[in-house]
């Protein structure tokens, strides 16, 4: 590390020259940043969390997806972004896992003399899910898809520290930005990609007859 005094005495050419260099490096690293941004996609989509085989609390669901939303939302990534009503665009959210879990200390590690009242070692939110970026009301085509798994374990700051809740919303807002980020990465390609969805026409419902095109009346 260098001295105050040896860097004080650095020769004006090679502070010019490092002033420079940071500022180059500062604009290299932002174009990344600015080819994410762009024009919001023309399009409104409604976010639904649903669960899959493994059931927990509404409030978890519901958490889930106005995050997801509000993730989306600040991204400015469509026109607009949904929970009711209708889109669209349709983000169904598979959630597969998603629950929270305290660890105490056993008793084989309370020392004599030590309160009875377990001790809370760390707090764990565990999230899994699936998603499907699709058509409103529509099954396919599938525009994009993805999968997300995140843990975090979290311990207790202090007497009193809820950690449990501070590792839920902490993994709920990290999971949203990470949806959130990967739809949005690549703007103008996921555009094109949905027109071109939007622009397919719906397959038949199995068991309906389609109606052969009417004639127009001979003169």
């Amino acid at each position: 590390m260098r001295s105050p005094v040896r860097s004080a005495r650095r020769p004006p050419l090679l502070a010019a020259a490092f002033f420079l260099a940071v500022l180059l490096v500062a604009g290299i690293r932002s174009v990344p940043a600015a080819s994410r941004s762009g024009k919001p996609i023309p399009k409104t989509l409604r976010v639904e969390a649903r669960w899959g085989r493994e059931k927990n609390r509404e409030s978890y669901r519901a958490g889930l997806e106005r995050s997801i939303v509000e993730a989306l939302a600040a991204d400015r990534c469509f026109a607009a972004v949904i929970s009711e009503g209708t889109g669209d665009l349709w983000l169904d959210v598979l959630v597969n896992v998603l629950e929270t879990e305290e660890e105490y200390a056993s008793s084989e590690s309370i020392l004599p003399g030590q309160p009875v009242e377990p001790m809370l070692l760390a707090a764990r939110a565990t999230v899994d899910l699936d998603y499907w970026l699709l058509p409103e009301g529509r099954d396919e085509p599938e525009i994009h898809a993805g999968h997300l798994f995140r843990e975090f374990v979290r311990e207790p700051q202090g007497p009193g520290d809820a950690a449990e809740e501070r590792a839920f919303r902490e993994i709920l807002a990290d999971a949203s930005r990470w949806v959130a980020r990967d739809l949005c990465e690549g703007r103008s390609s996921l555009a094109r990609k949905v027109d071109t969805a939007l622009a397919a026409s719906p397959e038949p419902t199995p068991g309906t007859v389609q109606q052969p095109p009417q004639e127009s009346p001979k003169p």
